[in-house]
């Protein structure tokens, strides 16, 4: 049989897939932040998926799929949405809680855990910021980290932006050195305080590539 791989957005029937490599890229964090459990977060990324305007929403993801069956994933958007597609998060949020405390509690929880994002190097307009890129553990190795990353920069350059950035996590050497390899380059690093330590949360390394410098 031939094989065939493509890179694409997400059908509206694929958002089981990509729950789960949304989650992959970063399962500490998510954990963290929204303190709930691994199968509940799936659900949370399924909400957000089929909902327009936010940063989770199908609109922003890429899948690199082979034969139909989807092998990793990259989300990414301009920086200056980043405002917009929080408020928007909260509503999703808000629309999957049954009555207002419920939802009032679960925002108290999320905001007091969210102040972890103060840490981290800034972002800036001019950026495409790659949020999220994963592979499923059984297709990795085959460059599709690489060709995702080249779908991250034609989107950059349709845009008008000048630059692709990212975070990655200060124990991620193996992503770190992808990243180098594909042309990005460390610009900041943040570490977090002790106190998140205990919830395998270092710091993280600001990367950007500069495209058509």
């Amino acid at each position: 049989m031939l094989m065939t791989s493509k890179q694409r957005n997400p059908y509206i029937d694929e958002s089981e897939d990509c729950a789960k490599l949304l989650y992959i890229s970063g399962p500490d964090l998510f954990s963290y932040i929204y303190n709930l459990s691994e199968p509940q977060i799936y659900e949370l990324f399924k909400v957000f998926y089929n909902k327009s305007g936010n940063t989770f929403s199908k609109e922003n993801i890429i899948v690199e799929e082979e034969n139909g069956k989807i092998r990793g994933l990259i989300l990414a958007h301009p920086v200056s949405y980043l405002k917009r597609f929080l408020i928007n998060e909260l509503k999703c949020i808000r629309d999957t809680k049954k009555g207002l405390l419920s939802f009032l509690i679960a925002l108290f929880k999320m905001f007091f855990r969210i102040r972890i994002v103060f840490y981290y190097p800034q972002l800036k307009n001019d950026e495409l910021y790659i949020c999220n890129l994963a592979v499923f553990k059984e297709y990795r190795r085959n460059g599709i980290a690489t060709k995702l990353l080249k779908k991250s920069e034609e989107l950059a350059i349709k845009k008008g932006l000048h630059n692709l950035s990212l975070y990655v996590e200060i124990d991620n050497s193996i992503a770190k050195k992808v990243y180098e390899k594909y042309g990005f380059q460390e610009v900041e690093k943040a570490v977090f305080p002790v106190k998140y330590n205990k919830h395998n949360l270092f710091g993280f390394y600001k990367m950007i590539k500069r495209i058509g410098h």
